[in-house]
């Protein structure tokens, strides 16, 4: 967090699992904060896996946004 003036300017999507035992959603919503610019998606039925439906679509989508702009 100290740090993160650094990559402000870069466009970002924090995507957190509400039942994240793993990286708690106290720490995503501090890092949403700290690094307003970012968009954040709290999801209310996923944990900590990138495999597991409701997260896996939110990292597409997120990356399908940034394909779009480039």
């Amino acid at each position: 967090m100290r740090n993160v003036d650094r990559i402000r300017h870069i466009p970002g999507v924090i995507v957190q699992g509400r039942y994240d035992v793993v990286c708690p959603a106290t720490t995503a919503w501090e890092l949403h904060r700290a690094w307003p610019e970012a968009n954040f998606v709290l999801l209310q039925e996923a944990g900590h896996s990138a495999m597991e439906p409701g997260i896996t679509s939110a990292l597409i989508e997120a990356t399908d946004e940034f394909a779009a702009l480039a």
